[in-house]
């Protein structure tokens, strides 16, 4: 696993897995909805330890959304408010959450001057200090094709919490796979919607020529990839 530390190089190296599937490829002529899956119902209710993971769900869905029609695809149930809305002929199923248990806690020092004399030399310093705390977050990405007109994933279900975002079935079945992808990143950033916005643009960096390949993706402060690299490539150093 490779991970970036956003305090002092606000770098991310993002390893992503992706793989085709055998059904028919993405089209400009396909419609698309993005649904949450199933497993977002299991979310404890407010207050209690995990609830405010519905946030990575959320934007799993926003994000992916994005990603898609910068893409130049069709994407229907835009938003919050799915109300089984349009035709879509391709479903992609979204999941995003932190991975509990892999928080890891790192003290870095240094010392800083507290005192210079008039050439601009320390002439005392103390030892500063800041400790980070690290957690892994995944993103989850399914684009599949269901079989049949009344299969159940072209409905949308209900949440409780009233957010409206299309909610898959749970255990769905009778499709073909066009394409997942399974990515972590690992940082000191608790703001889930940044967090998802790197791990979504770093699934679906120069899609569909990375179908089927491992990457790390590589990407600084801002959202546009730099470049990314075969997982046993060295570590990219250039910081240009």
């Amino acid at each position: 696993m490779i991970s970036g530390c956003a305090i002092y190089n606000s770098e991310y190296y993002i390893p992503v897995e992706n793989q085709a599937g055998d059904a028919q490829p993405l089209s400009k002529n396909d419609v698309i909805r993005v649904a949450i899956t199933h497993n977002y119902l299991d979310i404890p209710p407010p207050q209690q330890p995990g609830w405010m993971n519905w946030g990575y769900f959320i934007a799993a869905k926003r994000e992916t959304e994005k990603r898609l029609q910068n893409l130049n695809y069709d994407v229907i149930d835009v938003g919050d408010n799915s109300k089984n809305d349009g035709h879509p002929t391709v479903i992609a199923l979204v999941d995003s959450s932190p991975i509990e248990g892999s928080a890891t806690t790192e003290t870095h020092t240094w010392d800083a001057p507290v005192f210079t004399d008039d050439m601009g030399r320390t002439t005392l310093s103390e030892k500063q200090g800041v400790t980070i705390t690290h957690k892994a977050y995944y993103y989850k990405v399914k684009l599949v094709r269901p079989e049949g007109k009344d299969n159940p994933l072209f409905t949308c279900l209900s949440s409780r919490d009233n957010m409206g975002g299309c909610i898959a079935p749970a255990n769905p079945s009778g499709y073909k796979t066009i394409y997942s992808s399974y990515a972590t990143i690992s940082t000191d950033n608790v703001n889930y919607i940044t967090n998802v916005d790197h791990l979504v643009t770093a699934v679906f960096y120069n899609y569909p020529n990375m179908m089927g390949k491992k990457w790390v993706y590589f990407t600084n402060t801002g959202y546009t990839p730099l470049y990314a690299t075969d997982p046993n490539a060295p570590k990219p150093t250039d910081k240009k």
